[in-house]
């Protein structure tokens, strides 16, 4: 076949089409599906649509038919891969299968049922498979085979990826359309037959764009790719960065065979991206996490960006074509090994998130990422986790977690604080610390972060809250007395009732000891308030009169009075949080803030504590220069000797020059980057702050001795 405007009946007769290992997975959700439908169905007579461009790269490769029974076994076609096209076209095949499916069933309702069975035969031969050899072939074997599947009708086991759950919501998708088709009054069979038959006509004139590209060539896909715009659902950011990479190596390249291999390892890389994309749609915390997103967080942790504009999508792809066009017009070869870098580091950031968001090796590391991701608000720190985890030991893991999982429940969960609130420090965090930091470092910087918001002070004064009830969203609270109540569970030697999903899921909910909507008010006595109503309202919502309870006995008990639900409901409940409420003779406003008081002191501030480090505790710059070690000291005292700011390059030789100093050679990279480390260490303990590339010490680092 050659390139040129064709139909879709005129590209069925160039073989059938394989999907490369380095394309995406199936990925048409309901918004491309009724597009399609839409466009398809409802086009006017004589009209013909545009189906937008088909890429496909010629292979030498031959797809022999398999004889069935002696049977069949002689057809050959030309096998095609598809660069370009098969989210369409794989749509397409779905659509046609609703479509013989609808036509066997209306088939033997008419008088020309061996005529629709006919067009049914067509329609399978032109579209899904002719002699056992499919028009399609996906990229991943069990993808394809589930494909297969579908067009036989066989029994489908359960969807094992999100790829092939969108082919089975595709394909009930067209199958509700077309059931709606049959149902209409004033269509009879023969009709929905005859509807059905000038949609296939459609179909098989949609309009394209084709390019071929010859077997030998294959670099030429990469620059049609690159060029084109106009595919049935636009491409993603990290569908362009693809491309965009693949045409960049192939201009900075100085020969064909150089060109090629960085295109060839930028596709494999991709590939396992692609792949790695699955699994991440496939772990229990994540419903449509975007490429682009993923893309994203790794662009905060590998470029150098210096406003959070950059990183914005897609505008990080502006900023990273920017880079490697000046790359190549300086020095082409050092454009290519800068493109291997980002795209071996990219590929690990995808592979890095997956086993994070599907971890199971430690049931504490487990259960630190499943809680922070119940308190929504995880995703602030995928750059940073991906950043640190490859260089965390479990104990360092565990330690990171807790730090993310404090600062989430401090300053979103009980602070309430705006969801954007931090959010440039954590990437500006995640951008300052060096690969291969500590532990230690890492969570000093996220307690400097969450102090700003949430010190201990005021993460109690939001705790005695008067309208806490109010102020913290339902799934918060009950995250917060579901690990009370394993806390009590565990105090008594037994085994908490439910587990944090239950808890924070629809069975349970928020309950209010002193009810919301009393039959009669259980206090007389207006205290410093202007009425007992009033009084009564002040006390309703605090922490104190708040508790846990499955909606079932809410329902039943909720309005009820103390005595009632101290006699006949607490004692029935399965929940320490409401067991330990039947201690009480009584319920006053004296005893709601004893209990806040006993919730806040005894467990919360010990539960959500400020994370340890080793600059814990330490008041002035002289104590924690005290803690410092022999390497960090001499960074600092070659820091101070820069008042008016250096490069860490510059850092680094001063450092070299001291009697003694632990670095010796100003031209090692390795040194230096250790030198970056300590100054990015120095600046969480806010001995050094940073401008861009150039680093300070802090003013009050500027009046301690430290050449002692």
């Amino acid at each position: 076949m050659e390139s040129g405007k064709k139909s879709l009946e005129e590209l069925t007769t160039a073989g059938v089409f394989h999907i490369p290992e380095y394309q995406r997975y199936y990925s048409w959700t309901e918004a491309e599906w009724n597009d399609l439908w839409t466009d398809l169905y409802t086009l006017p007579d004589g009209k013909q649509h545009y189906f937008g461009t088909i890429i496909i790269q010629e292979t030498t490769q031959i797809e022999q038919a398999q004889k069935t029974n002696g049977y069949g076994g002689e057809t050959k076609k030309s096998v095609n891969l598809l660069i370009d096209g098969q989210q369409r076209l794989t749509s397409l095949t779905l659509l046609v299968k609703a479509m013989t499916e609808c036509l066997e069933t209306v088939a033997p309702e008419t008088d020309h049922e061996d005529a629709i069975r006919a067009d049914v035969t067509e329609m399978r031969e032109a579209f899904l498979i002719e002699d056992n050899v499919h028009f399609l072939q996906l990229l991943d074997e069990k993808d394809s085979e589930y494909l297969e599947r579908i067009i036989a009708g066989d029994f489908l086991p359960d969807p094992e990826r999100p790829s092939q759950r969108k082919m089975v919501k595709a394909k009930a998708y067209f199958d509700d359309h077309l059931e709606t088709l049959r149902q209409q009054p004033t269509l009879d069979p023969l009709d929905v037959a005859n509807e059905l038959k000038q949609l296939w006509e459609t179909i098989l004139g949609l309009e394209l764009m084709v390019y071929v590209v010859n077997a030998n060539n294959p670099e030429k896909a990469t620059l049609i790719f690159d060029s084109v715009n106009d595919r049935g659902r636009a491409l993603s950011t990290f569908d362009k960065t693809k491309s965009f990479l693949m045409r960049m190596a192939y201009l900075a390249a100085d020969d064909e065979g150089n060109g090629q291999s960085t295109i060839t390892r930028i596709r494999q890389a991709f590939g396992q991206m692609y792949n790695d994309h699955q699994r991440l749609l496939d772990s229990p915390y994540v419903e449509d996490l975007k490429d682009d997103a993923v893309q994203r967080y790794h662009f905060i942790t590998f470029f150098d960006w210096s406003s959070r504009k950059e990183h914005q999508t897609p505008r990080f792809l502006d900023e990273l074509k920017a880079h490697v066009r000046t790359l190549r017009a300086d020095d082409p070869e050092a454009c290519l090994q800068y493109i291997r870098e980002y795209v071996d580091s990219l590929e690990v950031a995808f592979n890095q998130l997956a086993d994070i968001l599907r971890y199971d090796a430690d049931d504490e590391i487990d259960s630190l990422i499943e809680r922070i991701h119940r308190l929504r608000h995880a995703t602030k720190f995928y750059p940073l986790l991906l950043k640190s985890w490859p260089s965390l030991n479990d104990e360092g893991r565990r330690a990171l977690l807790d730090a993310i999982e404090t600062y989430i429940f401090r300053v979103y969960a009980i602070g309430n604080h705006p969801t954007y609130t931090g959010r440039s420090s954590i990437q500006t965090l995640t951008r300052d610390t060096p690969s291969g930091s500590s532990t230690d470092v890492w969570v000093q910087g996220i307690v400097n972060i969450m102090n700003r918001y949430r010190n201990d002070t005021e993460f109690r004064r939001a705790l005695s809250s008067a309208d806490l009830y109010k102020r913290v969203s339902s799934q918060d609270l009950r995250y917060l007395f579901y690990f009370y109540n394993e806390h009590r569970a565990e105090s008594e030697g037994e085994v908490g009732a439910m587990s944090l999903a239950e808890a924070m899921g629809e069975k349970y909910t928020v309950e209010h000891i002193w009810p919301q909507s009393p039959k009669e008010l259980p206090i007389d006595d207006a205290g410093d308030y202007p009425s007992p109503e009033q009084h009564y309202g002040a006390y309703l919502h605090r922490l104190g009169n708040l508790t846990l309870a499955s909606k079932s006995w809410n329902s039943r008990w909720g309005n009820a009075d103390f005595e009632t639900k101290r006699d006949e409901g607490y004692e029935k409940s399965k929940l320490w949080v409401q067991w330990d409420i039947q201690d009480y003779d009584e319920w006053s406003t004296e005893n709601i803030e004893m209990r806040e008081e006993t919730l806040i002191d005894e467990y919360i501030m010990e539960q959500w504590a400020t994370p340890e480090t080793r600059f814990s505790g330490l008041q002035t710059p002289e104590d924690v220069v005290a803690e410092l070690t022999a390497e960090e000291l001499f960074v600092l005292r070659a820091l101070t000797q820069s008042s008016r700011g250096a490069a860490r390059r510059v850092i680094h030789r001063r450092a070299c020059e001291f009697p003694e100093s632990p670095f010796e050679n100003p031209g090692d990279g390795t040194e230096r980057s250790r030198v970056g480390t300590i100054l990015s260490r120095l600046s969480r303990i806010e001995l050094a702050r940073r401008d861009k590339s150039t680093w300070y010490p802090t003013d009050e680092m500027e009046l301690v001795d430290v050449e002692g």
